[in-house]
């Protein structure tokens, strides 16, 4: 079920919006009744967006968040469209994986170039816009929960997004005295993977999914409520929080019993249980 939001003539920079909860978000965006910047360095996926969402309300620019000159292009472009910026939702992220020992420099400077270095470029880019034009702002990051436990291969990723999650902190504290409300979204298991599945993923997922909680991945429309959530009036209380929206993932595996059998009989004084004989 989809959370409705209604956000009439607000201007929103969404990033990464090529595909999954990216695409998604554009679409939310426009149904509540904003004017969207869709942003991505992949022509070819933000095109197919445009075109899926048909709305006049909706613009877009292919660029990198990861260079300067990229993330001032879009904000640049927002500016130009809608008068100014209302709400960022930095989506866009990479996510490759490698073990430690076959990690290769390169590719986790391109890793913290999008997830870390482009975060702050927009947040930076976008604040000032906001605060030039003197709108009381929000800014929405992501993270990932797999910053809370350890995944192997996820070294790079891992630490980028959490540090992510300590940027929207700092940034929450320095913006609060301009109206700019900062939080950052750390989804679970979200079913935007490839189909068909490559088949070590498959297996995986194939292992993962029964031990979640609810025993499901999420749907991109269920972090889209959450996203649309923080940037509506109703979370005008809300900064530098980090929100899960995994399932219950990061507390733990789901649970199938109907009781807990406890055996050990040190504590029968304190349950009462007699000991046996």
């Amino acid at each position: 079920m989809a959370f409705e939001v209604r956000l009439p003539g607000q201007s929103v920079i969404v990033t990464g919006a090529a595909r999954g909860i990216g695409r998604v978000m554009v679409q939310r965006f426009l149904a509540a009744g904003a004017r969207v910047l869709a942003a991505d360095r992949d022509a070819a996926g933000l095109a197919e967006t445009v075109t899926l969402a048909g709305s006049a309300d909706l613009a877009s620019i292919v660029a990198d968040v990861s260079a300067a000159e990229g993330a001032a292009a879009i904000v640049a472009a927002a500016v130009s469209a809608f008068g100014g910026i209302d709400i960022l939702v930095n989506n866009a992220a990479v996510a490759p994986h490698a073990t430690l020992l076959d990690e290769r420099p390169e590719v986790w400077d391109t890793v913290y170039g999008v997830n870390c270095r482009g975060t702050f470029l927009m947040t930076q880019a976008a604040a000032r816009a906001m605060i030039a034009g003197g709108n009381p702002g929000r800014i929405i990051n992501f993270s990932s929960g797999v910053t809370k436990r350890g995944s192997a291969g996820a070294a790079c990723y891992a630490s980028s997004r959490a540090a992510v999650e300590s940027f929207t902190r700092v940034a929450a504290i320095e913006l609060a005295q301009h109206s700019i409300l900062v939080t950052c979204v750390s989804p679970g298991l979200i079913d935007t993977q490839p189909k068909p599945l490559p088949p070590t993923m498959a297996e995986s997922l194939g292992r993962r999914i029964p031990a979640l909680p609810l025993a499901r991945p999420g749907e991109s429309d269920e972090v889209a409520n959450v996203v649309l959530f923080l940037a509506s009036e109703a979370a005008s209380y809300i900064t530098g929080a980090v929100i899960d929206v995994d399932g219950g993932a990061g507390i733990g595996s789901r649970f199938l019993g109907a009781s807990v059998p406890d055996e050990d009989v040190r504590y029968d004084w304190v349950t009462g249980r007699l000991a046996p004989a």
